[in-house]
This record gives structure tokens, C-alpha cells and sequence, in this order.
């Protein structure tokens, strides 16, 4: 990814992440990381945070690595939308995307 189109996805309200859970009905939980290095202490700082995107047609799966867009809200924690699906993962259990996304 140039530093463009990065800097397009920040001004623009998209990120992308995994697919931790899809268990309600339209609607998926995103785990985004962020590293970034510290401005004062030159350490690299990894941040996780978890976003609920609206997914229509119920098509991702746990362990896809999915692009989302912030939209108006849709209900009260709901604020993105599955905007593209990126790559998919066939057939992983719960636990083993976990501790893929916690490492």
C-alpha cells in the first residue's frame, strides 16, 4: 500500500482488519490493529480495537480480512459497513482466530 492511498483511507473513514465474530444476524465484529511508534519512548505500540460493521447479505466469515467504511449510524454501536471482503480464510475454528488476532 503507497503512502496515497493510506493517507486516502484515513481522510476517508476505511479500515481494514479481521473478522473475529460473526454470531448476530447482518452484522460482523472487526479487529483492527494500529502499530504505531511512540513518540517519546521509540517503541513500537501495537493498538487493537474492535468495530461492529453491517454485512447485508451475511457474507463474511470468521478469520476474513475484511475493508470497512464509516456510514451514519445504524444502531447504537453500528457506525461501519462492509464495504469489500479481501482476502477469505476457509474453515478456521474460534479459537485458533483468536489467538491469531491477539498476537
Amino acid at each position: 500500500m503507497s503512502n496515497n492511498e493510506s493517507a486516502k483511507e484515513k481522510s476517508t473513514g476505511i479500515l481494514t482488519g479481521v473478522v473475529v465474530s460473526n454470531r448476530a444476524q447482518k452484522t460482523v465484529t472487526v479487529s483492527v490493529q494500529r502499530i504505531f511508534k511512540h513518540p517519546m519512548y521509540h517503541k513500537t505500540v501495537r493498538f487493537k480495537k474492535k468495530y461492529l460493521a453491517h454485512d447485508e447479505e451475511n457474507r463474511c466469515n470468521m478469520g476474513d480480512v475484511v475493508r470497512i467504511r464509516q456510514v451514519r449510524p445504524i444502531s447504537r454501536r453500528k457506525m461501519w459497513l462492509l464495504q469489500e471482503i479481501v482476502s477469505s480464510t476457509p474453515g478456521h475454528s474460534p479459537d485458533e482466530i483468536e489467538n491469531e488476532v491477539s498476537k
